[in-house]
């Protein structure tokens, strides 16, 4: 063989080299990327699913909030309508101790007039004397019941005010909620958008039981053929622990899905231990 043949066959073992080595290298990188990818996944669905709880929370309590609002308002329109009702009866006690007022001063005319009648008289004024009394009393009372009923009405608008200010608080957090679950999901459109990944790739895997039915070594690090495919719910992406009885042997990731069966790339694989047709295959250990 010449030396320019030689040189030849040199340099291609170099280039398949440093092609095997760069090839690795990327496989690597993309492992690592996918696992922080399906953190990142598993991270944003445990938030999303908590967010929208607190959202549901807050609601609910706002909703609370609104009833209490509106019997707060309801009774405080009933104690209106007493204060009112009592106001009325105190200016209709007022006008009763006026006109006695009036015919008590008639009366007192009438026994300066009357000497005659001035036993009598006097009966009539110490009637009007307690009659205004009464009056009096009651139109006290009257006053003392309107105050307790404004004071009821005051007290339930700060009630009501409170309620209010509870009420847009919780709106407010609703609202802030709301934009930091379209803030993730943005996030994780973009994400998907640059990598080109689909989320259905990255799901939560189902308990998946199958076997081995062979094993490649032909393109390192090795590939592996196992009978669960689409009909069994397998996907792109879906990892399966690999084992015999107690032994673990390793673990591969699939690649190619097809209806009955799939096919994955080794990933990890434990010194002494060879995979063979018919060990078994599990998502979940």
């Amino acid at each position: 063989m010449s030396s320019l043949g030689k040189i030849f066959i040199v340099l291609n073992l170099v280039l398949a080299g440093a092609f095997f080595g760069w090839a690795m290298n990327a496989y690597n990188t993309n492992a690592e990327f996918k696992a922080k990818y399906e953190k990142e996944m598993a991270d944003h669905a445990s938030s999303k699913k908590q967010l929208e709880a607190d959202v549901a929370k807050l609601k609910a309590e706002g909703q609370e909030l609104t009833t209490a609002k509106n019997t707060l308002q309801n009774e405080r329109d009933e104690a209106r309508r007493l204060a009112e009702r009592n106001k009325a009866d105190y200016d209709g006690e007022t006008q009763k101790n006026s006109q006695m007022r009036a015919d008590l001063s008639k009366v007192a005319a009438t026994l300066s007039e009357m000497e005659a009648g001035k036993v009598k008289l006097q009966g009539e004024r110490d009637k009007a004397i307690a009659a205004q009394r009464d009056a009096e009393d009651k139109a006290r009372a009257s006053m003392e019941t309107q105050m307790a009923a404004e004071k009821d009405a005051a007290d339930k608008n700060a009630a009501l005010e409170t309620a209010n200010n509870m009420i847009a608080d919780m709106e407010k957090a609703a609202m802030a909620n709301s934009k930091e679950i379209g803030r993730l999901e943005t996030e994780l459109a973009t994400l998907v958008a640059n990598t080109g990944a689909r989320v259905s790739d990255f799901a939560a895997m189902p308990d998946i039981k199958g076997a081995v039915l062979d094993i490649s070594t032909a393109v390192q690090p090795g590939l592996i053929a196992i009978n669960k495919g689409t009909a069994d719910g397998v996907k792109r992406g879906f990892t399966f622990e690999i084992y015999d009885g107690k032994v673990y042997k390793g673990q591969a990731r699939v690649e190619f899905v097809h209806e009955t069966m799939c096919s994955a790339i080794l990933t990890r694989s434990v010194a002494g231990q060879s995979i063979r047709q018919g060990d078994g295959a599990a998502t979940r250990l």
